[in-house]
């Protein structure tokens, strides 16, 4: 140190050199701390819009979904709506086997395998999913989980009573949308009156026959949430991805519904 407590070097450039190499330092790391926030605060705006996305899918697709039940039990008989799409795409996809067994005392007295479709949105890997009156959620990493079950489908062992409607979507030409707005469109399909005048697929006979049992057979990506769904109505889940219920009095039946998707 020089008398007076100056640096060897206390001249003017000295001291412009380390204030330039402060200043450096301090702006690296300025632009550093930015640079982190804004690809963690980033990350956290895309997680959170992706995830207000798939609540707004789930509501939109409740939405369509409640009104197709409505249409299959004989409550309207037709639904048109507008609905958006937030960047995602909506199918009728085929991705599902529903098979239904009715068994008595001898054996099987009735065997039927439904192919009902689904209504689907996707978007950013996740995926929402309505198949006659099934309302479930998925992804990529993540299993199928039930969100509501279906109102066609019941048992009560304590009245010996089972009921499995299967509602059937039959896409018109245009199956799928995708971005913007689409206009959804169904309407029950009515077929000539045949001569099981009941329009049951089991029993078509009366008096109604004795049954022992029925099991609902569900193969498909939605097995997991189909199967939740049965158990929530009452079946006992035996494996296998098939459900039964006990019952004497067992009734199945079909219901188309058609269903357009309008961009």
């Amino acid at each position: 140190m020089t008398p007076g407590g100056r640096s060897p070097d206390g001249s003017p450039a000295a001291r412009a050199v380390s204030n330039t190499v402060a200043f450096v330092l301090v702006f690296s790391l300025i632009v550093t701390s930015v640079g982190l926030v804004t690809t963690v605060g980033l990350g956290s705006l895309r997680d959170v819009q992706t995830s207000q996305q798939a609540e707004l899918s789930t509501g939109a697709l409740r939405a369509v979904g409640g009104e197709i039940d409505e249409i299959a039990a004989g409550s309207r008989p037709a639904y048109r709506d507008s609905i958006e799409l937030g960047g995602g795409r909506i199918t009728v996809v085929d991705e599902t086997a529903v098979d239904v067994t009715v068994a008595n005392a001898t054996g099987t007295v009735f065997e039927e395998t439904y192919r009902p479709r689904a209504l689907t949105y996707a978007y950013e890997g996740r995926n929402m999913s309505y198949g006659s009156g099934v309302l479930a959620r998925g992804s990529d990493r993540q299993p199928a989980v039930l969100v509501s079950g279906p109102s066609t489908i019941r048992c009560v062992p304590a009245s010996d009573v089972a009921v499995v409607t299967v509602v059937q979507l039959v896409p018109d030409d245009g199956s799928g949308a995708s971005g913007g707005p689409v206009t959804v469109e169904a309407r029950r399909i009515r077929s000539a009156p045949p001569t099981n005048v009941s329009r049951l697929d089991y029993p078509t006979t009366r008096p109604s026959p004795t049954a022992t049992n029925v099991s609902v057979t569900v193969s498909g990506p939605w097995q997991a949430a189909w199967m939740e769904a049965l158990t929530a109505r009452g079946f006992t889940a035996t494996g296998g991805g098939t459900a039964t219920c006990p019952a004497n009095r067992v009734s199945v039946r079909l219901v188309r519904v058609e269903i357009a998707l309008l961009t």
